[in-house]
């Protein structure tokens, strides 16, 4: 299976896969396997960079709360019928094929990822009808149709008369019960009788209390109106059960549609998963070539932290076929060998890479061998499981492949394994493939510097600090540095000198040449990273002392118009003194006649009072003062002491306000409050009155839960008082009373403590 776990594509589906909100999303970036049909390969990149271009311009495509009804629709199909909430779920999944549906409408009609939501089937005239039978929470709701809406109102009518009965007959023989309460048995209505008076009403004993001291009884009287009761109940749930099962027909017609749905969406979803994944990393889609040369800038594996990641061009081109890696152990050879692969296999899938710019061949098969303790799994020494491999790589490739091999052969004799590894380049070579191999041998670095089809490349090492760069180099050669760095762990100086030593006695005059080459590429490359170091810190250095100028321009455009601005106040200054001269002058020259019409000039006039609600006015003609209440055209309304007067405007005198003196709140106690009040007959406007001053006096009372019978009726009253009852802040909760209480026909209240 192309899982391709050893370049870690595994840990790229984990990040992927928080993307996603659709489960079977998730689990479809699982298990999705690399494709290298083109025309897969080229569907997968052009969908995923779609996406990411619609969510460059700020489009929200949401997946979140979509589930998978399959299983509900399996159901429907097998003429099952389905419950309420089943029924609802098949809505919403309704409702959200449509809205991603609308929103794909309004995109490019030539963008490919608009196959997904034109192929999306909608039958809404199914699921307006759901929504219109069906409550949210999955209830049938009591007017769904005309057969159901009359068996609920014949219902409320025999549950109204029931009560209305029920507290008539606890009214008369309330000494004879245990407790003054309904209690419903089987949905029958029967009280708690004495024992004592358990024979004085005739009908039928439901069981006893707990203690043996009363008895559950229906009274004769009762009987008919619980049997008419039980008869609609049972008419109402033949009449649900009627309206699921057509509804559960109607969804099984569409079943097959519904799935093919669901399935789009979670396409749909994957490939945004691959967007927004695109989109976090500020990652790219990279060109894909016709030719099998790859060419990478500025790429970087994903998997590194960021701040920590080096980035690397990496590219192949003729006359070269493959690429050797050489350079020091930890130095990032595997790194790089991974970062090509994994991006390759990445674009594959559709999934975006961290680079500037990337061009990626259409491969037909990616060979990989890097070790991942798979000669621990399968009980081999790492040589045979290395060797057994490259075996089933080299019967499997050809000319359109790219191989991939981390150290060509290890494990085994030195001298051995790099005759071995020369054999196999020589094998790759006849095979035409593409190759990327890392290596630290001075045999396979020689083979692949004098072959014009081999591109010898290397990672860097700072010979100062003594570690690695990380940096990729092409068209030079690496050492592996073993005594360099083995110098930085042993102490004894003499130990490192003899190895020196005996490294020269085995060195030809190639291998010191060699040698030497790679010891002036190394310092080449510090140079040239140097170089790049003082390049970045000239740069940063520029774009520091052009903010300073910026900054200083901005400050001298601030001081410009300080000075300008002062410079016109002074101006304005001056000129106004100016003026008042001027007026002294003026009013110097006042003549007799100025101060002649000063002694006849007419009194200023009243501004005209305006009233406002609330202010304290006085009637004409009469003494007491009022505070207005309503103001309509030119006529007030006003309270005086509790009685509203209407009189004209013309007539009031504005009062001043009297301050009232805050009275002293005495905290009134509600002795013997009732645990019950029942409103059941009261108009709805006397109700309301009747029962918030009943809550407010066994609020005070410290009560924590009453009773407010309204029985059941057309529903009116008791919705009027729930809605009082929330508008009250002492209230904590309210609800439906148990069958005992009085079930629908009662609120149970519960107060804040």
């Amino acid at each position: 299976m192309n899982d391709y776990k050893n370049l870690n594509l595994d840990a790229i589906k984990n990040q992927l896969k928080d993307f996603a909100s659709i489960d079977e999303a998730k689990a479809f970036i699982d298990d999705e396997i690399v494709d290298f049909n083109p025309l897969v390969i080229r569907k997968k990149t052009r969908e995923t960079k779609e996406a990411v271009m619609i969510l460059h311009d700020g489009v929200n495509v949401s997946f979140d709360g979509i589930i998978n009804i399959n299983d509900i629709l399996t159901k429907a199909e097998k003429q099952i019928m389905l419950t309420g909430i089943e029924l609802k779920n098949t809505s919403v999944f309704h409702n959200h094929c449509a809205r991603i549906k609308k929103q794909f409408q309004s995109f490019d009609e030539e963008l490919s990822i608009r196959d997904y939501s034109d192929g999306i089937y909608l039958a809404a005239s199914i699921f307006e009808e759901i929504d219109n039978l069906i409550e949210y929470s999955g209830e049938v709701k009591e007017d769904a149709t005309p057969a159901l809406k009359q068996i609920n109102r014949d219902l409320q009518k025999v549950e109204n008369d029931l009560y209305s009965k029920a507290y008539q007959f606890m009214d008369r023989n309330g000494g004879s019960l245990q407790e003054k309460s309904i209690i419903i048995r089987n949905d029958r209505m029967t009280f708690l009788v004495k024992s004592n008076d358990k024979n004085k009403f005739k009908g039928y004993t439901y069981g006893t209390s707990s203690s043996g001291l009363a008895f559950y009884i229906e009274p004769q009287a009762f009987i008919e109106l619980n049997n008419l009761k039980i008869s609609l109940l049972q008419d109402k749930e033949d009449e649900i059960a009627r309206i699921l099962i057509s509804l559960s027909y109607k969804v099984a017609s569409v079943s097959e549609e519904y799935k093919s749905n669901f399935d789009s969406l979670m396409q749909l979803c994957v490939i945004f998963a691959k967007a927004r994944f695109g989109q976090v990393h500020n990652a790219i889609i990279p060109e894909l070539s016709v030719d099998q040369y790859f060419d990478f800038k500025d790429l970087c594996h994903p998997l590194i932290d960021e701040n920590k990641v080096v980035s690397n061009s990496y590219r192949i081109y003729e006359p070269f076929r493959g690429i050797v890696i050489s350079g020091s152990n930890t130095g990032g050879k595997t790194v790089s060998l991974k970062a090509i692969g994994l991006s390759i296999v990445m674009t594959y899938l559709g999934i975006p890479i961290i680079a500037s710019e990337a061009r990626i061949p259409l491969y037909d098969h990616i060979f990989v061998d890097i070790d991942d303790n798979q000669s621990i799994e399968n009980s081999l020494s790492t040589f045979s499981a290395h060797i057994t491999n490259i075996n089933d790589i080299l019967n499997k490739a050809d000319a359109s492949s790219l191989i991939l091999i981390d150290e060509l052969i290890s494990g085994t004799d030195p001298k051995q394994a790099q005759a071995i590894s020369l054999s196999i380049l020589d094998k790759i070579k006849e095979l035409g493939s593409i190759f990327v191999i890392t290596t630290h041998f001075d045999d396979i670095k020689k083979y692949s510097y004098e072959d014009e089809n081999i591109m010898l490349s290397s990672v860097g090492f700072n010979m100062e600090t003594l570690a690695p760069t990380y940096h990729y180099y092409e068209n030079s050669v690496g050492s592996s540095n073993a005594l360099e760095i083995a110098s930085r762990y042993i102490d004894d100086q003499k130990l490192i000198d003899r190895a020196y030593e005996y490294l020269k006695l085995n060195q030809t005059e190639q291998d010191k040449l060699l040698d030497e080459l790679s010891v002036r590429i190394d310092e080449t490359n510090q140079l040239k990273e140097e170089l790049s170091v003082l390049e970045k810190t000239l740069q940063q250095q520029k774009t520091k002392y052009q903010a300073k100028i910026d900054e200083f321009e901005k400050e001298k455009t601030a001081l410009k118009e300080k000075y300008m601005q002062e410079l016109r106040d002074y101006i304005d200054e001056v000129k106004e003194k100016a003026q008042d001269k001027l007026d002294s002058i003026k009013e110097k020259k006042t003549d007799v006649v100025e101060e002649i019409d000063e002694l006849v000039e007419e009194p200023a006039k009243e501004e005209p009072v305006v009233f406002q609600v609330g202010d304290n006015v006085r009637i004409s003609g009469n003494e007491q003062v009022g505070t207005i209440l309503a103001i309509n055209n030119d006529t007030a309304s006003i309270d005086i002491r509790g009685i509203t007067v209407k009189t004209s405007i013309s007539k009031l005198t504005l009062m001043p306000k009297i301050a009232k003196k805050k009275a002293k709140v005495e905290a009134k106690r509600y002795n013997r409050v009732p645990m019950e009040i029942n409103v059941v007959g009261e108009r709805v406007e006397d109700a309301l009155d009747i029962v918030e001053e009943y809550l407010d006096k066994a609020n005070a009372a410290k009560m924590s839960q009453v009773k407010v019978i309204h029985g059941i009726g057309t529903g009116a009253l008791r919705t009027a008082l729930r809605n009082r009852m929330r508008s009250l802040s002492y209230i904590k909760s309210f609800k439906d009373g148990d069958y005992h209480d009085g079930g629908s026909a009662v609120t149970m209240v519960e107060f804040k403590k």
